[in-house]
């Protein structure tokens, strides 16, 4: 019996032993793309990036304030 029926398959699952191969060899493969590729980490970019964050929550504080107390009043009518 070279091939399991699909009620079988779809009943109890594959093979763990195929499974375990399968992600061995996926993560072999990761491990190889990863590597292969330049691990050099652009810090003044990454920098930038948390400026622009901090930035943009700055903008976005006095909109928390303005809607907090419309939120409390919605929670106060509910309640």
């Amino acid at each position: 019996m070279a091939q399991k029926d699909i009620f079988s398959a779809m009943m109890f699952g594959q093979p763990l032993e195929k499974e375990k191969e399968k992600n061995k060899s996926e993560t072999k493969e990761e491990r190889e793309d990863t590597s292969s590729s330049d691990d050099s980490i652009d810090y003044m970019h990454v920098m930038n990036q948390i400026g622009n964050i901090m930035n943009s929550i700055d903008e976005l504080k006095p909109v928390f304030k303005d809607v907090g107390p419309m939120i409390s009043a919605f929670k106060k009518k509910l309640s």
